[in-house]
Formats: C-alpha cells, structure tokens, sequence
C-alpha cells in the first residue's frame, strides 16, 4: 500500500512537473512571440522614421535651394537699380538742359533766314551748339530727329496729322521739337507731323 501511494504521489509529481514545463515552454513561446513582435515593431518605426527624416531633409534641401534663389535675384535686381541709378543719374540734369539747346536752335534757325545777321555771331552760336551736342552725347543722350521716318508711339509724338500723296500714312512729315533719349530712354518724345490717308 505504502509502494502503491508513493507511486501514485510519484505520478502526481511527475504529472505536475511535465505541467510546470508546459506552463514554461509556453511562457518562453509566449515571450519570444513578444519579443518579435516588439523587434518588428521598432523595424517599421525605424522605417517610418527614417521615410520621415528624409521627407524632411528633402524638403529642407528644396527650401535652401527657394532661399539660394531668392538671395541670388535679390543681388541680380540691386545690380541693375545700381546699375540704372548710374546710368540715369543725370535725367534731371539733362531735361532742364533741353531748354537750352531748343533756345539755341530756334536762334540758330532765325538767323539763318535773317538777313545781314552778324556771320561772326552765327558761326559762334553754331560752335557752342555743337559742342553743347557733344558734351551731351558722351553722356549717353543722342537726339531724335525722325523726319521721314515711320511714326512710332513709342519715341513720337504726333502733333496734327496731314493728308499726303507723296508719302505713306503715319510717315513723320515734319519734327516741331526734336526728341532725346538717354542711354536708349526716351527722356522726351519728339513733337512731329504724321501724314494720314487720302480721304475719298
């Protein structure tokens, strides 16, 4: 009796033990399920973050390259206002100086209809005004004379408008005022005469 209850203890045990190692094997199963799981976990978060980082540093290469371009137009554009202060620096200057030379043309212009006008005196105010004219020219001003030419509105002004055989329409008949532009800057339009169409 005593052989058959130890037995059966025995087999008690041995059934507990082969539990317990169940309950183990199941807990280590369970454990390194956890554990893959959790590494897959940070696989993909790695993943994520290092499609965000370089979402990121795409976007911050885009945005040094905007800012690179902005410097660069910024530079181009205090270039030319540079480059056009210097050029255009003297307008001011150069309009009030017109008056001039069209007080010397008209003179010019009288005298030579004028009769026994002082040649000394002519020859003199012709010097001056071409020298005036050079003067000017080395700066940058060169003279709109379009006599003859076709109008253009954008260096033109038309003053009254002829009917003409002779010519095409919207050809320049007569300049009333010469123009001047400086440094390819009409600084003021030339005053002219256009003809127009034969009315039938």
């Amino acid at each position: 009796m005593i052989d058959e209850s130890s037995s059966k203890k025995d087999g008690v045990t041995t059934d507990t033990a082969d539990e317990s190692e169940v309950d183990e094997e199941q807990e280590r199963g369970a454990v390194e399920v956890d554990e893959n799981v959790e590494q897959s976990a940070e696989i993909s978060r790695d993943t994520d973050d290092s499609a965000s980082l370089e979402t990121q540093l795409e976007e911050l290469k885009e945005a040094l390259l905007r800012s690179q371009a902005d410097v660069q137009n910024v530079r181009r554009r205090a270039e030319r206002d540079i480059e056009n202060a210097h050029k255009y620096a003297i307008e001011k200057f150069i309009k009030d100086l017109l008056a001039v030379l069209d007080s010397m043309e008209r003179a010019l212009e009288l005298a030579a209809t004028t009769d026994g006008f002082d040649m000394a005196m002519l020859e003199g105010t012709q010097m001056t005004h071409k020298l005036l004219l050079d003067t000017v020219s080395r700066h940058g001003v060169e003279v709109v004379d379009p006599a003859g030419e076709r109008f253009d509105p954008q260096q033109h002004e038309a003053m009254s408008m002829v009917e003409s055989e002779g010519q095409e329409p919207n050809t320049v008949t007569a300049v009333m005022q010469k123009g001047y532009k400086l440094e390819g800057r009409v600084i003021r339009a030339a005053m002219v005469v256009v003809t127009k169409p034969k009315a039938n």
